[in-house]
């Protein structure tokens, strides 16, 4: 039997916990509504979750939807908070947050829908 301690675990190449991640990209000019439909900007869209810019704070762990509109279809994804910051602050001193999102509960069909948007903007699999 082998013992792995921490500092094994440091050791070990990151080239295959990489491997296992879903693409990540950059996403300009979707807009999302979460929670109570505040609109929030998609900064960031992978299979496995999103980032998003919105104002209000959300709860860590809260549950909420975030609604995509892809190919004049919404879609509306169940998520999880999973951390949220202040990003900036906004005209009249109105603070902005960027919050990182879950998905939960993925339907086969909502999976397949982002993988088309995440291949439209250029990302590829990998």
């Amino acid at each position: 039997m082998r013992v792995i301690t921490k500092a094994h675990r440091r050791r070990a190449p990151r080239a295959n916990l990489q491997k296992r991640k879903p693409p990540r990209f950059r996403v300009s000019g979707v807009t999302a509504a979460i929670t109570a439909l505040q609109e929030a900007e998609v900064l960031d869209l992978s299979l496995e979750g999103a980032l998003v810019e919105h104002q209000g704070m959300l709860p860590l762990g809260s549950p909420c939807f975030l609604q995509l509109e892809i190919d004049d279809q919404r879609m509306a994804v169940e998520c999880r908070v999973v951390h949220s910051r202040v990003s900036r602050r906004g005209g009249g001193g109105a603070l902005y947050y960027e919050t990182g999102l879950q998905f939960c509960h993925l339907s086969r069909g909502a999976e397949q829908s982002l993988g088309a948007l995440i291949r439209s903007y250029g990302a590829t699999e990998g």
